[in-house]
C-alpha cells in the first residue's frame, strides 16, 4: 500500500494498536527514560574520606551489595542512642554497586565505635521497614551480630579503634 503526502490523515494511525497497549508502551518508555536519567540524592558532606593506611581511620569493608541505589554507612560511638539519628556520630553514602566496597571514616579520636550499614535500593535515603520495624532491605551491623528478634545492643556490634584505627567487616543481610 502507497499513502501519498496528500492522503496522509495525521488523526489515523498507520498502525493499529488496542488502547491498552498504547497505554502500557508509553508507561514503559516513560518509566524507562525516568530510570535512565534519575540521579542519586548524594551530599558532598556525606562522602567518604579518602582511605590511607598512614593515618588513623575505620576502615569498613561492606560485604553482598547489589546495584543500584545507595549504599549508607553510620558511625555510631553512643551505646544509649545506638541507630538513632541523634546518636550518629557521621554517615557516608556511596553509589551501590555489586562489588564490595571499602568506606572510610577519618578517626577523630580513639574510643569504641559501632557501624550500621544498608543498601538503600531504591534511593529514597532512608532504610524502609516492615510493619515490625525491622528493615525492608539488606542492612548489616559491625561484627556481625545474628539478627534474633528485634536489633542488637551497641555492645554486640561494638569495637575499639586505638591510635592505628580499626578494620572491621560488615556482611549485608537480606531482610
Amino acid at each position: 500500500m502507497t499513502i501519498k503526502h496528500d492522503q496522509l490523515n495525521v488523526s489515523t494511525p498507520l498502525i493499529k494498536l488496542p488502547k491498552l497497549a498504547v497505554i502500557c508502551i508509553s508507561g514503559l518508555l516513560t518509566s524507562t527514560s525516568a530510570l535512565a536519567s534519575e540521579q542519586l540524592d548524594i551530599r558532598s558532606y556525606e562522602a567518604a574520606d579518602q582511605c590511607s593506611i598512614d593515618i588513623p581511620q575505620i576502615r569498613v569493608t561492606v560485604n553482598d551489595v547489589g546495584s543500584g541505589g545507595i549504599l549508607s554507612v553510620e558511625l555510631y560511638d553512643n551505646p544509649k542512642h545506638f541507630l538513632k539519628k541523634k546518636g550518629r556520630k557521621r554517615r557516608i553514602r556511596v553509589p551501590a554497586t555489586e562489588a564490595q566496597h571499602i568506606i572510610c571514616f577519618n578517626l577523630e579520636e580513639p574510643g569504641t565505635y559501632a557501624v550500621a550499614t544498608y543498601h538503600d535500593k531504591d534511593g529514597n535515603r532512608k532504610i524502609n521497614r516492615r510493619w515490625n520495624m525491622m528493615p525492608d532491605e539488606p542492612f548489616g551491623l559491625s561484627n556481625n551480630p545474628e539478627q534474633h528478634f528485634g536489633f542488637p545492643e551497641f555492645s554486640d556490634s561494638a569495637f575499639i579503634a586505638d591510635g592505628l584505627g580499626a578494620d572491621i567487616v560488615i556482611n549485608l543481610q537480606e531482610p
